[in-house]
């Protein structure tokens, strides 16, 4: 289906902005225009414009696909009808705004946050309240129902959406949902709940992709049959040498498909299991004995630091022994010579 207007991303920013909403409907005066939405949400204020604009415009057709939630619900309010997908979700929550509010506080700090943050919380009330009208009006439900739907905050699917009757329609024309960690992270920030809700892994660890690299695993999506113009598959096998493999099992050569598959046995598996696990070991062993070898040699540098800094020995008087003994000898010479001199 061909979309006049496709608001998935962050409601706010410039391809989901109230004024990049204005723009493209200016484009299609007094025509009927179609919406795709499929946005986790994003800014109240842009939220509450668009769907304004939605209602002005007159004939607009919202459909809800993937998972969407909070501004861009509010949006999807101004359509004049709301066809979701059955595979889809739809979540409705009470307000929320960033509170900074960390540190240290004396008593009068702490009051004066207590006295912020209650007017924050009586301006979220009355938001709340008017969150749960533009629902309500929406569905014919009493507003305390509405606010009891907002608190709760959960993922609806397409079934308890239309039950509450916040959609119109549910759409068959839909694909299952796909998440990734990366979705589910980009839900955290946002606020939005990620409880019951399958995110799937799409980074798989090296040992995964080392063995899917070996076996000849696929993508299921990707994994198709040849068709060789009389129904059958192709099952051509032709040899190809994986060195490093082949010395792990013993083997030269792997029989591979034309579908570029090797087949190994759970025996030939375990072995190449075994050695993985022997390779991380050593690994862990040289790391250890790496780490201690730094131990020692940053030791051995503190000594050569302390010896450098060290005070060294104090000098002592050295006496040349020989020159005292010259010294002696002159000094009892002349006293003999005094001493015989008046003989002659």
């Amino acid at each position: 289906m061909n979309y006049h207007l496709i608001l998935n991303t962050t409601i706010g920013c410039w391809n989901c902005s109230k004024t990049y909403v204005r723009e493209v409907l200016s484009r299609y005066k007094n025509q009927p225009v179609d919406v795709l939405i499929s946005s986790p949400g994003g800014l109240l204020d842009d939220g509450l414009d668009i769907m304004q604009q939605f209602k002005d415009h007159g004939d607009v057709t919202a459909y809800i696909s993937g998972f969407t939630a909070s501004a861009a619900t509010v949006a999807a309010m101004g359509a004049k009808k709301i066809v979701m997908g059955k595979y889809s979700f739809f979540l409705v929550h009470k307000c929320s705004n960033f509170i900074d509010a960390w540190g240290s506080y004396n008593a009068d700090q702490i009051q004066k946050l207590i006295d912020d943050l209650t007017a924050n919380k009586k301006e979220n009330d009355k938001i709340d309240v008017v969150l749960a009208q533009l629902y309500a009006d929406r569905c014919g439900k009493p507003i305390s129902e509405i606010l009891s739907v907002l608190k709760q905050g959960k993922w609806m699917n397409a079934s308890e959406a239309l039950e509450l009757g916040l959609v119109d329609e549910i759409s068959a024309d839909d694909k299952k949902q796909n998440l990734s960690i990366a979705d589910r992270d980009r839900f955290l920030n946002m606020g939005l709940p990620v409880e019951n809700v399958n995110f799937e892994d799409e980074t798989p660890s090296w040992v995964t992709r080392f063995i899917n690299a070996i076996t000849g695993k696929k993508n299921e999506a990707a994994a198709e049959t040849t068709d060789n113009g009389d129904n059958s598959n192709t099952s051509t096998q032709m040899k190809k040498k994986f060195n490093s493999v082949g010395k792990v099992l013993g083997k030269e050569d792997f029989d591979t498909t034309a579908e570029g598959a090797v087949a190994i046995t759970s025996d030939e598996m375990q072995k190449v299991e075994d050695h993985i696990a022997s390779l991380e070991n050593s690994v862990a062993e040289k790391d250890d004995t790496i780490a201690n070898r730094d131990s020692t040699i940053a030791e051995l540098k503190t000594q050569i630091e302390d010896l450098k800094n060290g005070a060294g020995a104090e000098d002592s008087e050295i006496v040349n022994t020989n020159e005292t003994e010259d010294f002696d000898v002159v000094s009892r010479s002349k006293e003999m010579f005094n001493s015989v001199k008046d003989l002659f």
